[in-house]
């Protein structure tokens, strides 16, 4: 039977009930197997696309590829063609999933808590060590290519440009194959790929599905093929705080610029990833991402409930144990998706003394035997005879009981003396954008917390009176960081809210997290005398860029009327109530029936959106 450009009613023993998507390679269908009486999903090559060798090999391989796979989360083929079939139609018989994709689902659900996202990612690690376990590596592991099914569990597909280990790569030389937001480095710069390959590509979702953004982002594929080769991204915690520092750590370890730094196996990853969930009472992950998918609302609502409580406990328990960064990363974690909870706040303020009163101890100590020490000097040596010179004894500048930036300044007076202890938050490491993503810019002993660096500032800033007054930040939109005086930018949230300065003069900078704001910079004038100035800046957004691929060449504009433009170029959208919005795209063409859709834009973001025109009846 010839394929036309209407879709067929049979394909062998398959009967076409109606198309569900299509990409470049091929179209796929639902269709009904009429002789086992089964659903299926039908993966029909493109026509025209049956003479290229390449294409035909590269489809053949995908069906050998996952047939010999069996897993429950890798999809599973039924049936093949073959190269030699007496059709003049190529095309593969799956399994019917339900869907949506991941992608799909992370759209709709921008707040995926922490340990759902965890599981999400061991379910499809499990996957790609079953594909590596036969040899197969991936190539193009991305939301896009894993479905939901069934509203319980995932499926990992599109093997497509999978690459066996003991076969000889059929990509053409100077060819990059793969998903530019999710490829490694490795693979970018055209080297040889391996299972540390997906193992990054695997981060990369992680990192969506914890924070609700992608790490790689740019207003074209150059931009972000850079950026991944540069290894510059934001700091997921720094993203979404309430993922704790454990999660931050195994995606920073997943993403390494550097594959002998990642994990080396996915199995690793899984590990990692059940022994983060488990610490939280989650033993089964199947069970719990089914649980979640079932009715993710009521579940992250009740979830949240026992989270709190969960991770406040073991942050108890850490300080009974003198874990002291393990106490403060609980705690922070539970601050940060309930800012007010008194409970915690109380720990924190207890925390805060025990630490201060026995670092006053320890330094007591230590000024003890110095003491001693010139009292024996003394009573060695006549008064008139000079003493000999000796070394002082070594201060402990790092003592075990918690880390300096852990502990107040003991060195000058607290300008909100008076008032309730404020909890001392640790922040994450800062990666910087030099090279590498993972290299850290500064110790614990260096970095500050927010309210001391803003002391430090003020310090330097030359603007008189040392009589602090609070400066209380309200930005819009609170995804920010805040720069005082010069010093380096803090992001905006549950430990950093407010700063104490002396009168005068104080400049500000707000920087939009992810590139969603244009920056601000202002001079405020902070009055004597006691009390309260708040800063509530309005940050512009950014346009976001929209990016229509047709078929053929058609004209794009939003439905409200803010842009316009033409198919396969940057659209500058507006966006002035918020980060993300929905809006109406109507994209048309002489000939062609005028297609309409709703789009999510975000600020700062390039948003792709590939359209099929069909010629008008």
């Amino acid at each position: 039977m010839t394929l036309t450009n209407t879709a067929p009613t049979q394909i062998g023993k398959y009967e076409v009930l109606g198309e569900i998507g299509h990409g470049g390679m091929a179209t796929v269908y639902r269709a009904r197997d009429i002789r086992l009486e089964r659903l299926v999903a039908l993966k029909v090559m493109h026509p025209h696309l049956r003479g290229a060798g390449e294409a035909r090999a590269r489809f053949s391989r995908e069906a050998v590829t996952v047939a010999r796979l069996h897993h429950p989360n890798i999809l599973e083929i039924y049936d093949y063609s073959g190269e030699d079939s007496d059709t003049d139609i190529s095309f593969i018989a799956t399994e019917l999933l339900t869907g949506p994709t991941l992608k799909q689902f992370s759209d709709a659900h921008h707040e995926i808590p922490a340990e759902v996202a965890a599981c999400f990612v061991i379910a499809i690690a499990r996957a790609l060590s079953a594909a590596h376990a036969e040899g197969v590596i991936h190539r193009d592991v991305k939301p896009e290519n894993v479905l939901l099914h069934e509203a319980r569990t995932v499926k990992l597909t599109d093997f497509g440009i999978a690459q066996l280990v003991d076969a000889q790569s059929m990509t053409t030389t100077g060819t990059v194959l793969g998903s530019p937001g999710h490829m490694a480095p490795e693979q970018v710069e055209g080297k040889e790929c391996d299972v540390r390959s997906d193992i990054f590509a695997l981060g990369t979702v992680l990192y969506l599905l914890a924070t609700g953004r992608l790490p790689f982002v740019g207003r074209n594929p150059h931009q972000v093929l850079k950026q991944i080769v540069d290894g510059t991204f934001t700091d997921p915690q720094q993203a979404r705080p309430s993922m704790g520092g454990e999660l931050r750590r195994i995606i920073l370890r997943a993403m390494h610029r550097d594959p002998t730094q990642r994990y080396q196996t996915a199995d690793e990853l899984a590990k990692d990833l059940s022994g983060f969930v488990a610490e939280v009472n989650i033993d089964n992950p199947v069970a719990t991402l089914a649980e979640y998918l079932a009715a993710p609302g009521e579940f992250a609502t009740r979830f949240r409930t026992q989270l709190i409580e969960r991770l406040t406990q073991r942050g108890e328990l850490a300080v009974k144990a003198r874990d002291i960064p393990r106490a403060f990363d609980c705690f922070n974690r539970v601050l940060a998706i309930d800012e007010g909870n008194a409970r915690v706040l109380e720990a924190l303020t207890r925390l805060n003394r025990s630490t201060t009163l026995q670092h006053g101890i320890v330094l007591g100590l230590v000024v003890g035997v110095v003491l001693l020490g010139a009292w024996a000097v003394i009573r060695k040596f006549p008064s008139d005879a000079p003493p000999a010179a000796s070394e002082p004894p070594a201060l402990a500048t790092n003592p075990p009981i918690a880390t300096r930036s852990t502990l107040p300044d003991s060195t000058e007076k607290e300008p909100n003396a008076g008032r309730s202890p404020e909890p001392v938050v640790t922040k994450p490491p800062v990666t910087t954008n030099a090279g590498d993503a993972q290299s850290v810019a500064g110790t614990d002993v260096d970095r500050a917390t927010p309210s001391r660096a803003a002391r430090s500032a003020s310090r330097t800033s030359g603007t008189g009176s040392d009589t602090p007054r609070r400066v209380v930040f309200q930005p819009f939109p609170a995804n920010v960081s805040i720069a005082v005086n010069g010093s380096a930018p803090t992001p905006f949230g549950p430990s950093f809210r407010e700063v104490s300065l002396p009168p005068g003069a104080h400049r500000f900078k707000f920087v939009g997290g992810h590139d969603c704001c244009v920056e601000l910079e202002l001079t405020e004038t902070i009055p004597p005398g006691p009390g309260t100035t708040t800063l509530a800046p309005r940050l512009k957004f950014r346009p976001a860029a929209l990016y229509v691929v047709s078929n053929v060449p058609a004209d794009v504009r939003v439905g409200d009327g803010s842009a316009s433009g033409r198919s396969r170029t940057v659209i500058d959208v507006p966006l002035e109530q918020r980060l993300r919005e929905t809006r109406t795209v109507i994209v048309s063409a002489a000939g062609h029936t005028e297609v309409t859709l709703e789009v999510q834009l975000s600020a700062g973001q390039l948003a792709t959106v590939p359209v099929q025109l069909k010629p008008a009846p």
